[in-house]
This record gives structure tokens, sequence and C-alpha cells, in this order.
């Protein structure tokens, strides 16, 4: 009685390994690995976003911009446009002393002197320049230059003088008359061409008895 279980486990067994080859046998080739499969993929995760190399930080320089001086004008090269100089004129008057008040410094009682000769002298550019006139029945006398200019006679260039008068008369020093009278600027006169400067007045001594 005791080989009955025995051979029931030997029958079992032997049933167990029919089994598994049965299975073996049966499988499809494609269930073995094949010696000449591909070598496995090795998928590279890589980053979409590409490493960007970050610029520089911009530094901003402010410049000035210096623009070349203006070359200067030559004033031969582009001269002014030529103005008109502007000359001279004299106005005056010459008397004559009263016997009264001769030799002194004054024209009390004094009268017109006609025909007296009067000079206006100026030194210019190292050149004398004379003009010379007589006066009217009044005593005036009256010079317009072509020569002498406005600036000549505001530098002290000219001066005023007695000459001579009828019957002999001796000029006095009154207000320069020997001496050389100043020229006291008054107004432009001719349209501003002639600018006139006023005279004395001027004397000369009496004759008396």
């Amino acid at each position: 009685m005791a080989k009955a279980p025995i051979l029931f486990l030997i029958l079992i067994c032997f049933s167990f390994s029919v089994f598994a080859l049965e299975l073996d046998t049966n499988l499809p080739p494609s269930s073995f690995l094949s010696t000449h499969a591909h070598p496995p993929h090795h998928h590279h995760h890589h980053n979409h976003h590409s490493h960007v190399r970050a610029k520089p930080p911009t530094h901003y320089i402010h410049t000035t911009t210096h623009f070349p001086p203006k070359p200067s004008i030559h004033p031969f090269n582009n001269p002014d446009p030529k103005v008109s100089p502007v000359y001279a004129a004299f106005h005056g008057q010459v008397l004559k002393k009263s016997c009264k008040h001769a030799g002194e410094n004054n024209l009390i009682e004094a009268t017109p002197l006609p025909g007296a000769v009067v000079k206006v002298q100026c030194l210019i550019s190292a050149k004398e320049v004379v003009h010379t006139q007589t006066t009217n029945e009044r005593g005036f006398f009256h010079i317009e230059s072509t020569v002498i200019k406005l600036e000549d006679v505001k530098l002290g260039k000219c001066k005023m003088f007695l000459v001579s008068a009828p019957n002999g008369l001796k000029p006095s020093n009154y207000n320069g008359g020997i001496e050389g009278a100043l020229c006291l600027p008054m107004e432009r006169i001719k349209n501003g061409k002639l600018f006139l400067f006023s005279i004395g007045p001027l004397a000369f001594e009496p004759k008396c008895p």
C-alpha cells in the first residue's frame, strides 16, 4: 500500500514534464531573441530651448559734436560797401572892436568887419591844407572843403586864423584869432555830405584917433 502514493507522485511529475516540453515546442520563433537584433536605440532628449548667449550690456556714450569754427572773413577779400566820406565846412563871423574897448578881451560895442580875410589850416598826412575866404558885408565867412574830412577836424588837425583886414587893422587873439581858433562841431548839412563847424567870433583891433 505504501508504493501506491509514490507511483502517483511519479506520474504527476512526468505529466508536468511532458506539458512543459509541449509549451516549449509550440512557442513561435519570434519569441526567441535574435542574435542579429539591432542594438537598442538611445533617444537623447534635446532641449528644444537652445541656449542663446546673452548680449553684453550696451554702454551709450554721449558725445558732443564740435563744429569747426567759421573762417574769419578778411576785410580785403570782402570789403564793406564804400561809404562816401563826410567833409568839413567852417562858419563864423569877424568883428572890429570899438575904440572904447581896444586891447580888452571882450567884444563890447564891436561891429561886423567886411572884407577881412580868414584861413582854415589843417595838417593832414604830413601835408598842410589851407582854405582862405573873405568875409561878407555882415562879417560872416563860410568855407566848404572837398579835401578836409570830418575826422581830420575831430582829431584836432585843423585851426582857424585871422589873416588880414581892410585899412591895415591888426588881428587880436580873442577866441584864438592869432594862435589858432578851435573848430566847434555843429551839425550835418547838404544831406549829410558836410559837417558844419562853428568858429569864433574873431576880432580885429581898431585904429583909433
